[in-house]
């Protein structure tokens, strides 16, 4: 008799004790030392550094900036371009130039070449080693 009341005591016990709770949001929370978020920060701009790119074309036509890519490629073959679609813009930067002076530079060899010509500071990926 006893160990049929502990039965049924443990299954109720486990049936209506829930170890965790349901949540309706979808989103996790982690808690850590602040230097774990700080690492991790660093891990991932250690490919990065503050730098400068020229936006040279800004278009809601991807054919547009396809073509002012390949012209820029033309001048430049082993300059990186980005392209990044900004709603309802797709918008072409070239370049990872360490200082202003490299995109002032450009900027003065291709004026006039394309639409517009505009110097932006930003995170870059490190200068190739060519």
């Amino acid at each position: 008799m006893t160990k049929n009341l502990l039965f049924l005591f443990g299954f109720l016990l486990s049936y209506f004790g829930h170890g965790q709770t349901e949540k309706t949001e979808n989103h996790i929370a982690i808690h850590c030392d602040e230097r774990v978020d700080d690492l991790l920060e660093v891990e991932k701009r250690t490919d990065k550094i503050i730098g400068y790119r020229l936006q040279i074309c800004l278009d809601s036509d991807k054919e547009i900036v396809d073509q002012a890519r390949d012209k820029y490629l033309k001048l430049y073959p082993l300059t990186d371009t980005y392209v990044n679609f900004e709603n309802p813009h797709f918008n072409l930067k070239v370049g990872d130039f360490r200082s202003r002076v490299e995109a002032e530079k450009i900027k003065r060899e291709v004026f006039g070449e394309f639409v517009i010509c505009i110097i932006h500071e930003e995170l870059i990926n490190l200068p190739r080693i060519d």
